[in-house]
């Protein structure tokens, strides 16, 4: 029989992200950090390649208490404070209209696993968008899900609501049930962000088939303080949910990672809506059980961080204000690669913000143009329907030229 259960025996991870960052590595031994374009990284640093750290953001951590980060928490659904503090961030003046709940995860992707495991049961299916963040699937495979996908854009590069449409009904006739990412705004891999006219379309879909059952919406937003258009208007498509059916809910999948540049530290959050009290209160009874069962605890100091910069106006138009400049250089970065890819006839996906951009590349061309570029040390990450340019861990020197550069080597 072997040791392994028969859910793991095929149960194998070919981290395409990891392995063209090593080769990015080596490489710069080999020729030198200059001769190198390493477009891999997927986190935030600043001008002279170093990973960002918020200076308004370790100053307070620092300063903690060790009693604010030695002991557990003071739940295993996370501090109080915490959880007060990331739905008011998360909803900002919309957190009044619903029936509100939340739990803390370890990081962004524990409120994804955790919404896979207690919304469907084995063998059930998810929807994702067929370009979207890789661990979906990996998630979905680690709690026995089928995945279908949606287009994400249409032929006008806007978002593709019939298919979206499309494959909810099927799924919803055949489970009597569905769940679906939505990864916005600033979309990971393309940096798309929806208009609030699609988001009022992706409520209309939910609604006519919440005749039928139950839809659940999983909306990632991992960067959403990475949206030019600043705090307010980053969540003013929140107010469509004031219109979805009793049936329905909304969880949104919170990372510290990204808001505070604290990606070890490994806390997030799910902070679930509905106008239905009675599916927050079973969706938070399911999730106490989880916490409780797949991790028991949630870092206290990065809860105490988050609550403590969150609850303080001072510190926190501090981060607010350095994080901004961050915007401001990820805008410069991707005109600067954008306007290149324009004049040199380099197609993307459609862009709006956010720490990465995507060429458009046939399937059966990916490796052989990931290849081409290796070979004249550009390292980029191959991703579903194209190749990822991490702008978001780029200097802007390292940028300049290389839209032009790509296309001549790829043609």
């Amino acid at each position: 029989m072997g040791i392994l259960a028969k859910r793991s025996k095929d149960k194998n991870i070919i981290d395409t992200v990891f392995t063209m960052v090593k080769k990015a590595s080596d490489a710069k031994v080999k020729y030198g950090e200059d001769n190198v374009i390493d477009v891999t990284i997927g986190a935030l640093c600043d001008e002279n390649g170093k990973f960002t750290i918020f200076d308004s953001v370790s100053e307070v951590y620092k300063n903690l208490d060790k009693m604010d980060i030695a002991p557990y928490a003071e739940s295993f659904i996370g501090n109080n404070d915490y959880l007060r503090e990331i739905k008011s961030w998360v909803l900002g003046k919309h957190e009044e209209k619903f029936s509100v709940g939340a739990i803390a995860t370890p990081g962004g992707s524990g409120s994804v696993s955790s919404t896979l495991k207690n919304i469907l049961d084995p063998e059930e299916t998810l929807l994702i968008p067929n370009i979207g963040w890789g661990p979906y699937k990996i998630m979905a495979k680690e709690h026995d899900l089928k995945i279908e996908t949606y287009e994400l854009f249409n032929e006008k590069d806007e978002f593709n609501i019939e298919s979206f449409r499309k494959k909810s009904s099927e799924i919803m006739k055949s489970q009597g049930k569905v769940l679906a990412i939505i990864n916005d705004p600033c979309h990971n891999p393309t940096g798309y962000s929806m208009s609030g006219s699609e988001w009022e379309s992706i409520v209309e879909v939910m609604n006519d088939l919440s005749e039928d059952g139950n839809y659940i919406l999983l909306n990632d937003i991992a960067y959403i303080d990475y949206a030019v258009k600043g705090y307010e208007e980053s969540r003013k498509y929140m107010e469509r949910f004031t219109d979805l059916s009793p049936k329905n809910l909304v969880v949104f999948s919170f990372s510290c990672s990204k808001t505070l540049t604290k990606y070890g530290l490994r806390v997030g959050g799910s902070v679930f809506i509905s106008n239905e009290e009675k599916n927050v209160d079973e969706y938070m009874r399911a999730n106490e059980f989880t916490c409780r069962g797949i991790w028991s605890n949630v870092p206290k100091g990065g809860m105490k961080l988050f609550s403590t910069i969150q609850s303080d106006e001072i510190l926190r138009d501090k981060l607010t204000k350095e994080r901004d400049s961050y915007v401001k250089l990820l805008e410069k970065r991707s005109k600067i690669f954008l306007e290149e890819a324009y004049e040199a006839g380099l197609e993307v996906y459609p862009y709006k913000e956010g720490f990465f951009i995507t060429l458009k590349i046939e399937d059966k061309k990916i490796s052989e143009s990931l290849e081409k570029l290796n070979r004249e040390n550009i390292y980029p990450i191959q991703v579903a329907h194209g190749i990822r340019i991490a702008i978001c861990g780029s200097p802007s020197k390292k940028l300049e030229g290389l839209a032009k550069k790509i296309k001549k080597i790829i043609g």
